[in-house]
């Protein structure tokens, strides 16, 4: 029998991001960050374009490290650091049938997240968590189709 990493803390990290709207025009964006290390490899960002209403990402983990350091990602997602105002930001774009957005994220929020989730179940963790949920879903007759 394999030692599996036992890990249950879900996080969530809420602060202000910025849209840059297509006018110019800077918006205040209310965002959340959130890690389940049930789902060790995903990042999902929740951000209120109205109080009732928000719009849902989910993203890799590595996508963030690999952001914060040089341009990443393909296709709807693509992160990359840079410095607005002398502050360090990630800007996220995002790309679906329905849009194309740009949004700031502030670096030092992001990152200081990310180093969470890692102290919460390191990289090296990710795949022993993955396999269980397939072996879980085996055993009860469901396979990924």
């Amino acid at each position: 029998m394999s030692r599996r990493p036992i890990v249950s803390d879900t996080v969530t990290w809420e602060f202000n991001a910025t849209y840059l709207a297509a006018s110019g025009e800077r918006v205040p964006l209310p965002t959340s960050l959130r890690y389940d290390p049930v789902d060790p490899v995903a990042i999902t960002m929740s951000m209120w374009v109205t109080d009732q209403r928000a719009v849902v990402w989910t993203f890799a983990r590595r996508l963030f490290v690999d952001g914060s350091r040089r341009c990443a990602g393909l296709g709807d997602v693509r992160i990359r650091p840079l410095v607005r105002d002398r502050r360090r930001v990630l800007l996220v774009e995002l790309t679906s049938p329905g849009g194309h957005a740009l949004i700031e994220l502030p670096a030092n929020r992001v990152n200081d997240f990310i180093a969470h989730t890692y102290d919460l179940l390191p990289a090296s963790a990710e795949d022993a968590v993955v396999e269980r949920d397939l072996e879980l879903r085996v055993l009860k007759g469901h396979t990924r189709s």
